[in-house]
């Protein structure tokens, strides 16, 4: 139980910087850039740095869904498993968009690539070591 707290944070910390990294890259890559802790700043009309923390607390939350409950039930390799889960994160994320209204095949395929992209690093990085 320990050990998956402590992958959780891990594994959620790493994962979502990887996923941050991409969205100040998605310009770049193609994809209109969405920093999505500056949406959730602005619409909790708080400091930018408030976006920032709700967005790691997002990030390590759903690593520990993913690991106490998704990952045992989920098939494949731990990188399969992790993407197989992120579609679930990205699913909410569009029903989020859509319903504010807006949009935006790039900005959908972008949300993907990112979204499979943490899921692969945090399959990746909530290995559990076996004796």
């Amino acid at each position: 139980m320990q050990n998956k707290v402590i992958l959780s944070i891990k594994g959620g910390v790493i994962a979502t910087a990887v996923f941050s990294v991409l969205i100040f890259l998605s310009p770049y890559l193609g994809f209109p850039r969405l920093p999505v802790w500056e949406v959730l700043a602005d619409k909790l009309n708080a400091p930018v740095l408030i976006g920032w923390l709700i967005h790691f607390a997002i990030g390590i939350t759903l690593a520990a869904i993913y690991l106490f409950w998704f990952k045992s039930r989920l098939k494949g390799s731990d990188a399969v498993r992790g993407m197989i889960f992120s579609l679930l994160p990205f699913a909410a994320a569009q029903a989020v968009a859509i319903s504010g209204g807006g949009f935006n095949w790039l900005l959908l395929a972008g949300s993907l690539f990112g979204h499979l992209v943490y899921g692969l690093v945090l399959g990746l990085t909530t290995k559990e070591k076996t004796i």
